[in-house]
């Protein structure tokens, strides 16, 4: 229910900003489809991804993962590869830090361990970039791919 609740007040943001971030635009940025480098995109687009896949028993993440990238580790079958780099930072709207309710309800989507070591090392809280690799995903239970 607080899912909903949220996604429905991030989709009411004045349509204008929302737009103008490219929030709304459903055409904006690539679903997941790489298997070395992938540098994000549009939050909500890869929210609905992750929704339309989270039961897949395989997803291995690419390589290189940055910012709603990371998302993908909501998948159940989520792994990533021996090597593997995800970078974290705060989502943005107008070039501009976004609400804290934004990034809450993007780590929703992280499963519990992940989601308390975002918290812990505050990287959604930073425009920059907070790196966790493979070792520290898997030791907070992300399978590793075979």
């Amino acid at each position: 229910m607080r899912r909903a609740a949220v996604f429905l007040s991030i989709l009411l943001l004045p349509m204008a900003t929302a737009d103008a971030a490219g929030l709304l635009d459903r055409s904006a940025n690539r679903l997941p489809d790489v298997d070395q480098q992938d540098n994000g995109g549009n939050l909500l687009k890869r929210i609905e991804f992750v929704e339309a896949h989270k039961n897949d028993s395989i997803y291995r993440l690419p390589m290189e993962c940055f910012s709603s990238c990371t998302l993908l580790l909501g998948i159940s079958g989520a792994c990533v590869m021996q090597g593997s780099m995800l970078y974290f930072h705060s989502a943005e709207i107008d070039g501009k830090k976004a609400p804290k309710e934004l990034n809450d309800y993007a780590a929703s989507y992280y499963p519990a361990a992940v989601r308390k070591w975002v918290e812990d090392n505050h990287a959604l809280e930073k425009t920059g970039w907070t790196l966790m690799d493979w070792q520290t995903a898997a030791s907070l239970g992300v399978k590793v791919c075979q």
